[in-house]
């Protein structure tokens, strides 16, 4: 890589885009939904487009053909594996819809996929109305996984009855029997699997999903008792597949390797007892490489997509191989995989907090000695003594908020000292940064000086795993992207609580404390800023916090270089319905706001009043720009 493109790509786009962006050499943003080789756009240009159509952000942009692209990917790694070991069975992949419930996400997978007979996977009676809706192909699988009553389990036999390939996977012992008296009361046999609870533990955040403290799946002894059960209802035949699944984002594939070989084993030994026994469905944990390390780190992994398939097929083919089974139908769920891509979310700055400002303090009378021991040290500050005079600066700063407590400083003294300590301490960042080797105080200073950027947005509804569970999201600039100087700052979304904000971002090698924003001009500090790799998860766990809703998205396609198409808007929630979702109904509240208004104020000042609050009331959540 060369000197000019690695100041281009300072953000590591090319590390974590896998292919889908880029920065140009004029330092803007490009996103190809096709791959590498297909056609590009700058994300600024789609950005304005919608804005001159009068969508404002938060934005959502969403591009199917990454959907389409991710599965394509998937479904190419596994039959190249396939035709590398001659492994005899095929390759189907299924969709966890859990990952993504939105329309545009499910039906562009299950279509596109409708020729390879992709499938999907379900966990609630929700989603198994969502999937019975959508034209997947007969052969499709239908998996149906979670806790299940008697409505769920009486649906799934008619959706198999009605031509569904359904897959009812027990996850305890009492499914079984839930499952054993459904078919008999409607008297139709329909496919079973076993979820296995795997001694291998996963890695990662979600590792506490496999292992001995899973929530789900049958202990060995279980499946025995499960295949007896089956075994004396005549039933051992409908037994048709084993189910595993180790945990969303599994980092390191030793991990998978010893689960896929764990699992691999018990379908050879439970198949001589159901000779039916055809399928193995790897579940999830194929993950994403959020911070483009390559690592087996919460938010990497430290293998590639062709590398897992490759693993599966031969390890699975290997084992089958060994007892003299004949191999297995390869199925996975591989949700994050899938979707973790198309989806990007677009926020404007609206203002800088703690941003550096000289001020004039020479007005104000001081009496304490520690304001002119601290001119004093700002003055004399030098690349000799800059850590001393830091030192000194924080202890004497000490002593004025001290003496401000006790009542013996003033409160001039107080705001004088403390503009006076902000001035040193950016002179001594100055000086730090002239050295090769960052310590942790200046780790510590570059945290405390750099600026949030409050952007137009609420982390709780729109990155909610940013907030949950820490996790790390690409975060840049559209544009800019090329720019030599660079101010390191975090980001604050406009709920009312502290921890709405975004302040771990990629790192070479570890997480870093801040974002290394370009800088345009002195006062040109508004940028638009891409959050990255925002498809799976993100829209179904997000929340109403301060009832900041749901933002304005738009579906988008691109055929040609420097073209794009606006396929679907679909404007984000208003006020009135993040109120009514909390039993606020609109035409209550007008009814209650007219009782509680003062006529006595005058019509024109109530007309003035009430339209204030019907524009509101009928408007978007975010703020628009003054």
């Amino acid at each position: 890589m060369t000197d000019d493109h690695q100041r281009i790509d300072r953000d590591r786009i090319e590390d974590w885009g896998a292919g889908f962006f880029r920065a140009d050499r004029e330092g803007f943003l490009r996103i190809r939904p096709r791959g590498p080789h297909g056609p590009e756009v700058r994300l600024v240009d789609v950005v304005k487009a919608l804005r001159e159509r009068g969508h404002s952000d938060p934005m959502l942009l969403r591009f199917p053909q990454i959907l389409e692209e991710r599965r394509k990917r998937i479904q190419r790694a596994f039959d190249d594996a396939i035709s590398e070991y001659g492994y005899p069975r095929p390759y189907r992949g299924v969709f966890p819809v859990k990952v993504n419930h939105e329309r545009c996400v499910v039906e562009t997978l299950v279509r596109s996929g409708r020729e390879q007979r992709f499938g999907m996977e379900v966990g609630s009676k929700a989603e198994l109305c969502l999937a019975l809706t959508l034209d997947a192909h007969p052969e499709a699988f239908l998996v149906c996984n979670g806790f299940k009553d008697r409505d769920y389990l009486e649906l799934a036999v008619h959706a198999a009855r009605h031509g569904r390939k359904v897959l009812l996977i027990a996850e305890n012992p009492q499914e079984i029997r839930d499952i054993l008296t459904t078919v008999k009361k409607l008297d139709h046999r329909v496919l079973i699997g076993f979820r296995t609870r795997l001694h291998t533990e996963g890695t990662g955040r979600w590792q506490d999903s496999s292992g001995q403290r899973g929530k789900f799946g049958l202990s060995t002894m279980e499946i025995l008792e499960g295949v007896s059960e089956l075994e004396e209802a005549g039933m051992i035949d409908d037994l048709v597949a084993m189910h595993f699944h180790m945990g969303s984002q599994v980092c390191d594939i030793l991990n998978l390797k010893a689960a896929i070989k764990e699992t691999a084993r018990l379908f050879c030994v439970v198949k001589a007892r159901a000779p039916k026994l055809d399928i193995l469905d790897l579940g999830g944990g194929l993950g994403v490489d959020y911070d483009g390390s390559r690592t087996a780190t919460e938010w990497s992994v430290n293998y590639s997509l062709e590398e897992y398939a490759r693993d599966a097929v031969y390890i699975v083919k290997e084992t089958c191989d060994r007892a003299r089974v004949r191999p297995p139908i390869l199925v996975t769920e591989s949700g994050r995989a899938l979707t973790a891509y198309h989806a990007v979310l677009v926020v404007s700055s609206l203002r800088v907090v703690g941003r550096h400002e000289s001020r004039d303090y020479s007005k104000y009378a001081t009496t304490a000695h520690q304001i002119d021991d601290m001119k004093v040290t700002l003055e004399e500050i030098d690349d000799s003594n800059y850590r001393e005079a830091f030192h000194d600066a924080t202890q004497l700063l000490r002593e004025v908020l001290s003496g401000f407590k006790l009542g013996y400083v003033g409160l001039e003294d107080r705001a004088v000292a403390e503009c006076l300590y902000r001035d040193i301490c950016f002179a001594v960042r100055k000086r730090m940064r002239r050295q090769s080797r960052r310590t942790h105080d200046m780790e510590e200073l570059e945290r405390q000086l750099a600026p949030k950027f409050v952007c137009n947005f609420s982390v709780f509804m729109s990155a909610p795993d940013s907030w949950a569970v820490q996790q790390l999201f690409p975060v840049c600039p559209l544009s800019s992207l090329h720019a030599a100087e660079r101010i390191p700052a975090t980001i604050g979304d406009i709920t009312c609580d502290s921890d709405g904000k975004v302040d771990q971002f990629i790192g070479r090698g570890r997480s870093e404390n801040f974002l290394w924003l370009p800088v345009n001009g002195e006062e040109d500090l508004e940028y638009d800023i891409g959050l990255f790799l925002a498809g799976a998860y993100q829209d179904v766990l997000g929340d109403f916090h301060n009832l900041f809703g749901t933002v304005n998205e738009a579906v988008i396609e691109v055929e040609h270089s420097h073209e794009f198409n606006v396929v679907q808007v679909e404007e984000g929630s208003s006020v009135e319905e993040s109120l009514d979702y909390f039993g606020f109904a609109p035409s209550s509240m007008v009814r209650d706001f007219d009782r509680m208004v003062d006529r006595s104020l005058g019509r024109e000042r109530v007309a003035e009043y009430k339209g204030s609050f019907l524009r509101v009331l009928h408007g978007n959540t975010y703020l628009n720009r003054l």
